[in-house]
């Protein structure tokens, strides 16, 4: 199995067909127009080595989450700024709070830290509480929120009394918010509100943006000494020029956030509410982008092959530490393929 799920490309090559694909949680929206135009407009850019402290875009980034450029640290996607925290971090153990993102784990290994997973309660609800008495000699916590593949999103009240609970133990909390923008009214819930030196964010244009194809992710901190060691070991230029174009860009553009926000929270109810009166099924609430979904007559890997026989592709979730062979994801995108995809699940799934 890939380890991100569905390989769209793979799957065209062997079957020779177009699939609707819903292993992949990119907004439907697509990439913005304001975006399109200013890489056109500023095409001659690409002729000229970007600026290797990425001022302007760095700039940008702390306008747009109310910070200073010197909290800021950018990389080739989210996936690269993780790898590089990982090592420029001073430990040894890491815990991570699981089901979850893959690539938490193997940033650590990688780094050459020894890996434990916590596991979510049984409706993915994180109890604080047991986690504080799990942590002993891990000296960073990791945590994706809102959650990938559960969905579920901590509040900021609770988030703050496990990283005073780290701060008093000289422990680190790194926390992965590369879907966040699509909570409602994310930007009071972030943790970055909280100012802890030991708290780490990590954002990405990935999801919210629709930009997969061009690699642009940050890290948010008031931990300097991390950052300063995050700059030290990073190549030059990870960033090309037109991720660092659409940094400058699309942060701005209050249309297609706007337009963004309206469409997830309308959608996400609807489709939530469409699948939970489907049988064969449990469907876990989300606050963002996708729905984790148990199956409870079939396994992941035979619904999924039905699935593609119906022209969809779903995320088989069984390879998701604590979650076995029932476990599919779903993204959310607009209403007609959404509507394609609950037709295509009516026909799998038992009457």
């Amino acid at each position: 199995m890939d380890l991100h799920g569905g390989n769209i490309y793979k799957l065209k090559r062997e079957n020779g067909v177009e699939l609707l694909d819903y292993s992949s949680n990119i907004n439907p929206l697509g990439v913005p127009e304001s975006f399109k135009k200013a890489v056109i407009e500023n095409f001659e850019t690409l002729e000229k080595y970007p600026d290797i402290d990425y001022v302007e875009l760095r700039q940008s980034i702390a306008d747009y989450n109310g910070c200073s450029i010197e909290n800021v640290v950018v990389g080739n996607g989210a996936t690269e700024v993780l790898f590089l925290y990982m090592k420029a971090v001073k430990a040894k153990k890491v815990l991570i709070i699981a089901p979850t993102f893959a690539e938490y784990e193997r940033a650590a290994k990688a780094a050459g830290r020894d890996v434990k997973f916590f596991p979510l309660s049984k409706d993915f609800s994180l109890n604080e509480n047991l986690l504080m008495d799990f942590i002993t000699d891990e000296d960073i916590v990791v945590m994706c929120n809102p959650n990938n593949p559960t969905g579920k999103f901590q509040d900021l009240e609770k988030i703050e009394r496990i990283a005073d609970f780290l701060e008093n133990r000289n422990k680190k909390l790194f926390i992965d918010e590369a879907f966040i923008e699509f909570v409602d009214g994310w930007k009071e819930k972030t943790a970055f509100l909280l100012k802890h030196k030991n708290i780490f964010i990590l954002r990405a244009l990935t999801k919210f943006f629709a930009l997969p194809g061009v690699r642009l992710g940050y890290g948010l901190t008031f931990d300097e000494v991390i950052l300063n060691e995050i700059r030290d070991i990073r190549e030059p230029w990870s960033v090309n020029g037109v991720a660092e174009i659409a940094g400058k860009t699309m942060l701005l553009d209050n249309l297609y956030i706007h337009e963004t926000e309206a469409w997830i929270k309308k959608e996400k109810i609807q489709f939530y509410e469409e699948l939970k009166s489907l049988k064969g099924i449990e469907v876990t609430p989300t606050e963002t982008n996708f729905i984790l979904i148990k199956l409870l007559n079939d396994d992941a890997k035979s619904f999924r092959k039905k699935m593609i026989e119906n022209g969809v592709l779903v995320r088989d979730a069984s390879n998701f530490m604590f979650l076995d062979e029932s476990y599919i994801r779903l993204a959310i995108k607009d209403r007609k393929k959404n509507e394609q995809v609950l037709k295509a699940l009516k026909k799998v799934l038992p009457e």
